[in-house]
C-alpha cells in the first residue's frame, strides 16, 4: 500500500454534507478545535474573509479546504446569490491530528486547474442536483474522495512533503515530528528527540533521514521557516517572529530564512502581495 494510503487510513476522515445549493448573505465559520471545512462554489463571486490573513476572492468555481476550521466569515456580494456545496471536515483526534497538522491554514484551487478531479467533481455536481434516496450518503463519501485527490496533488506538486507524510505514517517517527510541528522554536536537541523513539542518536539520525528524507535539524528549519511565512502573512513584525521562531536574532532569522527561501522576509512577503495583487 502507498505511503499516502497508509497515513490517511491511519488518521481517519469524514465529510459530512450540510449545505447544498444557493446561497445569499454571510455566514461566520468558528475555530472549534474539532473540524474544518469544505467549500464548493460552483457558481460565485464568493468572498471568503479571515481576521488575520488576506481575503479569498473565488470569482469562478474553485475549492476553498480549511483543514482544521480557521475561522472565516463566507460573504456573497449583493447582486448574488452563489451556488455552494459546503461539508464539514472531521479528522480523527479534531485539530491535533498529525495530517490535518501538516495541511497549510487553506487551501484555494480553481476547479479548472483540477484536472485529476474533473470526473469526481462532475459525479459529485450530478448527484448534488438530484434529490433522490441516498443523496446524503453517496455526496459525503464524494467529498471524502475529492479530499484524498486535493491532498494527493499538494503531494504531486509538491506542497507537502511525501518524506513528511512517510514520518507521520511512522508510529515512533510521528511522536517526533508532532513534538517539532507543536513547539519549533524549542531548542531540540538529538539526544531528546531520540530519546521519544526509544533510539539511539546514530540509530534515530539513520531512520528519520531514511523515512523523512532530511535530517532532523533540516527539517526543524524547514518547520521554522515554514511557520514564520505563515506569521509574516498574517502582519507580525518581522522581530517578533525572529524570536517566536526559535532564532536569537533579526539577523540569525533572516540568514536562516534566505537560505530556504533564497530571499529575505521582507522580499518574499512583497513578492506573496503582489501575486494576491494586494
Amino acid at each position: 500500500m502507498d505511503k499516502l494510503s497508509v497515513l490517511i487510513g491511519r488518521n481517519a476522515v469524514g465529510a459530512r454534507v450540510f449545505h447544498n445549493g444557493e446561497f445569499c448573505g454571510a455566514t461566520e465559520f468558528s475555530d472549534d478545535a474539532h473540524t474544518g471545512q469544505l467549500h464548493l462554489v460552483r457558481r460565485g463571486p464568493v468572498i471568503f474573509n479571515h481576521p488575520d490573513s488576506p481575503s479569498i476572492h473565488a470569482l469562478a468555481p474553485a475549492l476553498v479546504f480549511y483543514p482544521r476550521g480557521m475561522r472565516h466569515t463566507l460573504v456573497v456580494p449583493s447582486g448574488g446569490p452563489a451556488s455552494l456545496l459546503c461539508a464539514s471536515i472531521a479528522f480523527h483526534g479534531g485539530i491535533d491530528n498529525l495530517l490535518a497538522k501538516a495541511l497549510p491554514d487553506y487551501l484555494h484551487v480553481a476547479l479548472a486547474d483540477m484536472d485529476a478531479s474533473s470526473e469526481t467533481l462532475e459525479i459529485l455536481f450530478r448527484e448534488a442536483g438530484n434529490a433522490e434516496y441516498g443523496q446524503d450518503l453517496i455526496l459525503d463519501r464524494l467529498c471524502d474522495v475529492l479530499l484524498i485527490q486535493m491532498i494527493r496533488r499538494e503531494v504531486q506538486a509538491g506542497r507537502i512533503s511525501l518524506g513528511l507524510l512517510s514520518g507521520l505514517a511512522d508510529q515512533k517517527l510521528s511522536r517526533v515530528l508532532a513534538a517539532i510541528n507543536d513547539n519549533p522554536q524549542k531548542e531540540w536537541r538529538l539526544e531528546s528527540l531520540a530519546d521519544m523513539c526509544g533510539m539511539s542518536r546514530s540509530t534515530f539520525a539513520r531512520q528519520f533521514q531514511s523515512v523523512v528524507g532530511t535530517t532532523p535539524g533540516q527539517y526543524i528549519t524547514e518547520r521554522r521557516i515554514r511557520l514564520a511565512q505563515e506569521l509574516l502573512r498574517k502582519g507580525q513584525p518581522i522581530k517578533r517572529i525572529s524570536l517566536d521562531v526559535g532564532y536569537g536574532s533579526q539577523p540569525a532569522f533572516a540568514r536562516a530564512f534566505k537560505e530556504k527561501t533564497g530571499t529575505s522576509p521582507k522580499s518574499w512577503l512583497s513578492a506573496v502581495a503582489r501575486k494576491r495583487g494586494t
